[in-house]
């Protein structure tokens, strides 16, 4: 199925994932970074980077 480009946000900063606009993912407030649900429940929905709680969207 084709998607357009332009429900891509980006990419899971973890393990590289196409995120699009009305999936389930989650943000860092702080640095911004996406991730996957499963990549957010691997690192026990904390930033790797900074260690703040992620906010789902």
């Amino acid at each position: 199925m084709y998607v357009p480009r332009t429900l891509v946000i980006g990419r899971c900063w973890r393990c590289g994932k196409k995120l699009f606009r009305y999936d389930d993912y989650y943000v860092c407030p702080k640095c911004h970074a996406l991730y996957c649900p499963t990549c957010a429940k691997k690192t026990f929905y904390k930033c790797p980077a900074d260690g703040t709680p992620l906010e789902a969207k």
